[in-house]
């Protein structure tokens, strides 16, 4: 294993992860809808459960025990299913106006998230450092597929209650 270049990759990495879990934490504060504040609040905590993993992936890199670099458990499952679940949205449309271009941006966060460990997969030689990031990147791929049908779903619900059609 190149070990200078999993450090990088896995400290890169823990920032990120560290970025997204206060990205949805202060997000979660000024989204207007339950259903967004809620996901956003799932989310920061399942970025604090990936910043644990690479935390420990990270020591075990720097102690040269590589027993612990197998795939994670999977903690997104539960989170994908809601996902179908949602109901329309009923409330104040003004709040919709206000947390669509969130959305959007944490979508954009967990985009960049699932690229970053795909193309780190890709660089590396490492079997089982390859597997750990393949996994990050589907779990990122699960947040991302996730904030986009809530995204979707509201942004209908908008354009069906202002009865107009978007213009993209």
């Amino acid at each position: 294993m190149n070990e200078k270049k999993a450090l990088g990759i896995l400290e890169y990495s823990l920032s990120k992860e560290l970025e997204g879990m206060q990205f949805y934490e202060s997000k979660a504060k000024t989204v207007k809808i339950k259903q967004v504040k809620e996901t956003f609040e799932d989310l920061s905590s399942m970025e604090k459960g990936h910043a644990d993993y690479i935390s420990s992936l990270i020591k075990d890199v720097k102690s040269h025990d590589y027993g612990h670099f197998s795939q994670p458990t999977d903690v997104g499952k539960s989170f994908s299913k809601r996902a179908t679940q949602e109901i329309a949205y009923q409330g104040d449309f003004t709040a919709v106006k206000s947390d669509i271009p969130v959305l959007r941006m944490a979508y954009l966060i967990e985009e960049d998230f699932m690229n970053f460990y795909n193309k780190a997969a890709e660089s590396v030689e490492d079997e089982e450092l390859k597997k750990v990031l393949n996994h990050l990147a589907e779990w990122e791929k699960e947040h991302r597929d996730r904030i986009y049908t809530l995204y979707q779903k509201l942004s209908k619900d908008y354009w069906e209650h202002m009865d107009v059609e978007p213009l993209y």
